[in-house]
């Protein structure tokens, strides 16, 4: 064989190892993209609460949804019945995509009190008492109308379950949906008095679904 045809041969080896990354990167150039997801603006706040009222109406104020500031249609995934005259907790969910279809959610709590609950406060240190040892959680009122965020609904050692609460007043709170190390949870009726906090943490996911665990907090002097 020839050094010409070596160099041939070898210019071959080198076009198509060239050729053969080039397609490479052309498959996975889309990796790379970035895709930017909705982004919402809530009209009206996330967290909304009203004493019930044999009169009125609660409108929801809706949504903007914006891709890199371009608005996009917004839809409802839920739009329950609020009914002002009876106390309860309702969720608003809201859903948009963009336009490789990438979707986010949103949502709104509208709360609806037996009576005026602005001058409650409930937060603290609570001692969980299901488990051994015993787990603490801190309490923080994070709306004056209500809204409470716990760092413990569940008080399991060593398994992170947080979450948050509406204090809707006559000693009834609503543990609301969250989500933790067991999944997701959903949302529960419970009570208080001046130093028990008690709810239910009803677990959604396998393998534990169904399972609903009574938990009751007190708090620490």
């Amino acid at each position: 064989m020839s050094k010409t045809d070596i160099t041939y041969i070898f210019l071959l080896i080198v076009a198509g190892f060239l050729l053969h990354n080039c397609d490479k990167w052309d498959e996975t150039a889309d990796i790379s993209h970035v895709s930017h997801l909705p982004e919402f603006n809530m009209v009206g706040g996330e967290f909304v609460s009203f004493v019930k009222s044999d009169s009125g109406k609660f409108e929801d104020p809706g949504v903007e949804a914006t891709v890199e500031g371009r608005a996009v249609n917004w839809y409802y995934l839920s739009l329950p019945d609020i009914d002002l005259k009876t106390p309860g907790v309702y969720i608003i969910m809201y859903y948009a995509e963009n336009d490789e279809g990438f979707s986010t959610t949103a949502e709104r709590v509208v709360a609806v009190t037996y009576e005026d609950i602005s001058e409650n406060d409930l937060s603290g240190t609570y001692e969980g008492t299901l488990w051994t040892p015993l787990v603490e959680s801190k309490v923080r009122k994070i709306d004056d109308n209500g809204l409470y965020k716990c760092e413990e609904v569940l008080g399991f050692p060593g398994y992170s379950m947080p979450g948050k609460f509406v204090d809707l007043g006559d000693n009834t709170l609503m543990l609301l949906p969250g989500e933790g190390y067991f999944g997701e949870y959903g949302a529960s009726e419970g009570s208080y008095s001046s130093r028990i906090l008690s709810w239910s943490v009803i677990l959604l996911d396998s393998p534990y679904s169904g399972l609903e665990i009574p938990v009751t907090w007190r708090k620490k002097e």
